[in-house]
């Protein structure tokens, strides 16, 4: 597989603006301040003032963010790709989002059909009584397993419905209807407050909202209808999982009380940095070393993928900070069955600090050329 150089037709973004390469933040607001007033299209009516004034908000926006400008600095135009929305999480530009639904991805678990699992960041409606607690976990997987995904076991505690009474809370396995709320799970409560007497409607208090109580309180549970659990659950991760990304089981959390609904169980994934890529997006960022002699004559080298290596032609006279790019070799695409992003490769021509006697004469020859 063969790369091609990334085209290289914007203009410089310190040169847009007018500011050296190690200009402070001051300096960049100063001089884009000075640049809006006399190219804002509402001052400049000549002739592509409008593509102009762009083309400077462009270079503002990526010199006046940190962490833009240091992807700048290192790739040049390439590094700010990852930094597009539209080459984000179908549309997201960060990590910390939910732009897609799990629900297709994954199967269920526990042994059961638990109503499926994806993203649901909604509120949950009130009038699910008796409802469990969510229980949240974290696993920590280093970047090429982020990027290959997969199968990993998470013990969990969780309380489940109770074996003895299934979860009833009862021994006998039968319910009464509440005395105090006479079944409604409602309960009427006045309190003093400074504006003098007012009632409230709260979750019955005898039987938390369910509007029944045990016939006999099981001897197991003592009529709560959980009992503590510890279990090895099975998760499936995708291909591509981000750093922060968050995975939603329903109901793999805790039993509600009294045959209550199940919480759901939230899994956060904590991706190691890689030593070798910088990730943006679906694109994946490296720094490849080449020889003087490979950069001056040509040549092709081995570069690494989260796949395996590939074959990267180098042209005659690359110079130093040379970008290439490999289509389809980032990260993986969430959702989308073999997709991927694309691998920047910035070159870095290695320059000898040490020579043999013969070399040296060689490069005295050569600069007397």
């Amino acid at each position: 597989m063969f790369a091609r150089i990334v085209p290289m037709s914007k203009r410089d973004y310190y040169e847009i603006l007018g500011i050296s390469k190690d200009a402070k933040k001051e300096e960049i607001k100063k001089a884009y301040r000075k640049l809006v007033k006399k190219h804002h299209p509402d001052v400049n009516k000549e002739q592509g003032a409008d593509e102009k004034f762009k083309e400077i908000q462009e270079a503002y926006e990526v010199l006046s963010d940190e962490s833009k400008r240091k992807a700048y600095d290192q790739y040049g135009h390439a590094g700010t790709e990852g930094f597009n929305p539209g080459s984000g999480f179908n549309g997201y530009s960060t990590y910390g989002g939910a732009p897609f639904d799990m629900g297709d991805i994954f199967n269920s678990f526990f042994g059961g059909d638990m109503g499926g699992f994806g993203f649901d960041f909604g509120q949950r409606q009130s009038s699910r009584a008796n409802l469990g607690e969510d229980l949240r976990y974290r696993i920590k997987m280093s970047f090429m397993e982020a990027m290959k995904g997969g199968e990993y076991e998470v013990k969990i505690k969780r309380n489940v419905r109770c074996e003895k009474c299934k979860g009833s809370g009862s021994e006998t396995g039968e319910r009464k209807t509440c005395s105090v709320c006479n079944g409604s799970g409602r309960e009427r409560r006045v309190q003093n407050s400074f504006l003098g007497q007012i009632a409230v409607m709260t979750n019955c208090s005898k039987c938390g909202g369910s509007g029944t109580i045990p016939e006999k309180l099981c001897s197991k549970c003592d009529g709560i209808g959980v009992e503590s659990s510890t279990e090895n659950v099975k998760i499936r991760v995708p291909k591509g999982a981000y750093d922060g990304m968050i995975l939603r089981f329903r109901e793999g959390g805790n039993a509600g009380v009294s045959g209550g609904t199940f919480g759901d169980l939230y899994i956060e994934i904590e991706v190691e940095p890689s030593n070798r890529f910088d990730r943006r997006g679906n694109d994946l960022y490296s720094i490849e070393s080449i020889p003087v002699h490979t950069a001056v004559l040509g040549g092709n080298i081995q570069v690494q993928t989260i796949e395996g290596d590939v074959k990267l032609k180098i042209p005659k006279g690359t110079q130093s900070g040379t970008v290439f790019r490999i289509k389809g070799e980032g990260a993986p695409v969430l959702g989308k069955e073999n997709s991927k992003g694309d691998l920047y490769i910035r070159i870095d021509v290695k320059i000898p600090d040490k020579l043999s006697r013969k070399e040296k004469e060689l490069w005295e020859e050569l600069s007397n050329m």
